[in-house]
């Protein structure tokens, strides 16, 4: 049960995959351009509509987003952004465009990006602390590519850690793991608040080839719980791929008539080794937001389909519409005496509806009738969305903040993707399965 505090509020925005080569005409005068000379070039471009479904983020839908999310969170002190702050393909677009092969070039251009990117945020939150995650995009050398001593960590590292970090202190942990690792661990209120605990777990995908580094990870993360439960303190976790099921891979299959055989997101190690972590330190992790699939979801951690939840993931829509999704972010609100979740508002833009604007799409605990503050909550809406037909239809239409797309749950997927909300586990997806099958 949450402890009875004050309510504090924190911004999540995640995969914004913002695209400078949106307009290719302007590519190589970025490319020559010092970074402060960005935004000046790109305001003078003619391509001023927002990105199409199916395509990154270009400046126009980046600076809509961040002008939003400045007037409804213009008082927050904390933001968290889940990963993906580089376009799909950056690796391959950027030789195409300006000619340059170079190794140094493209890393030039990966740091004027991220540059100018960590600055339009920190102008609009210029006292916020921002909790900067590396997503499978965020590498210098390709999708599911990122390892220890990546480039793409020490040329982002520096202005993140000067627009994004508030004292020394935090400035110095972040710099000594993410530089190394891209992951690391932040007390911005000293011992006795909550601890911030970053993660890489790219490492930890099915489609990375970094075990070793992985393994070292998962025994540092395990470090930082138990320190935290000895200290007493409360822990947000921050990553980029939730736990469980590739969700959308299953209901594509299943649409097709295929045997919907699971598939994770994790490395199937990795991820139970992650789901056992926040099972045994349920008593410290108060909340686990996470981005990735590009949807407004939730997803609920036990090891096998008969245990009940002890932890909730959090998982972010995304601000690119490459997955046919409208752009959304979140705004929760928390007991800041036990670090619960407890409700949070779904802000969205209906690129469908050209001038229609950002807006509050929905509120959690209005729409489903309980928040998210206790497993019994999360089951209750859970099992709403499996069995209630005005919950059904809510999570169907917010899923993908209201596209109305192929990419929208249907009658014949709902199945597949509560199973994946439900079951953080191949073996509890498993289980789980037949008996829905056999009821």
């Amino acid at each position: 049960m949450a402890t009875t505090g004050a309510t504090g509020s924190v911004l999540v925005f995640s995969d914004v995959h913002f695209d400078p080569f949106a307009d290719q005409a302007l590519v190589p005068a970025l490319a020559a351009a010092d970074v402060s000379q960005w935004k000046s070039l790109f305001a003078a471009s003619g391509q001023t509509a927002f990105s199409a479904y199916g395509t990154d983020t270009d400046y126009s839908l980046f600076e809509s987003a961040l002008d939003s999310m400045a007037r409804t969170a213009s008082g927050v002190d904390l933001i968290i952004f889940p990963g993906d702050a580089l376009a799909h393909g950056f690796w391959s677009k950027y030789p195409a465009l300006t000619g340059d092969a170079s190794e140094a070039g493209l890393e030039s251009f990966i740091q004027k990006t991220v540059t100018f990117f960590v600055g339009e945020v920190d102008s609009r939150f210029p006292d916020a602390t921002v909790l900067w995650t590396i997503g499978n995009n965020d590498s210098a050398d390709g999708d599911y590519k990122s390892a220890p001593g990546d480039a793409y960590f020490s040329l982002t590292a520096p202005a993140v850690a000067s627009a994004f970090l508030g004292n020394d202190a935090d400035r110095a942990a972040f710099l000594t793991g993410y530089s190394q690792g891209g992951y690391y661990a932040l007390e911005p209120d000293g011992p006795t608040g909550i601890r911030y605990v970053v993660l890489n777990d790219i490492y930890w995908s099915e489609k990375s080839e970094e075990t070793a580094a992985g393994v070292m990870e998962l025994a540092w993360f395990a470090g930082e719980l138990a320190d935290a439960a000895r200290d007493f303190q409360k822990v947000w976790v921050v990553t980029h791929i939730p736990v469980g099921a590739d969700a959308k891979s299953l209901a594509d299959k299943t649409e097709a008539g295929d045997a919907a055989a699971y598939k994770g997101l994790l490395a199937d190690g990795f991820n139970n080794a992650f789901v056992a972590l926040e099972t045994a330190y349920s008593a410290t992790i108060a909340a686990t937001f996470t981005g990735h699939t590009h949807r407004d979801e939730f997803r609920l951690v036990s090891f096998d389909a008969a245990t009940a939840p002890t932890e909730l993931t959090s998982v972010s829509l995304s601000i690119s519409p490459v997955d046919s999704n409208n752009p959304g972010y979140e705004i929760y609100a928390y007991d800041t005496a036990s670090g619960d979740l407890l409700d949070k508002a779904t802000y969205s833009l209906d690129l469908a509806a050209p001038g229609s604007g950002w807006s509050l799409e929905y509120d959690f605990a209005a729409v489903y009738g309980h928040g998210l503050a206790t497993a019994g909550d999360w089951l209750t809406v859970a099992g709403g969305v499996l069995l209630d037909p005005v919950s059904r239809a809510a999570y169907a239409d917010y899923y993908t903040a209201q596209a109305d797309t192929d990419a929208a749950v249907s009658a014949q997927t709902l199945p597949v993707y509560w199973l994946a909300m439900t079951n953080a586990t191949s073996s509890g997806y498993a289980a789980a399965s037949s008996l829905l099958a056999a009821s």
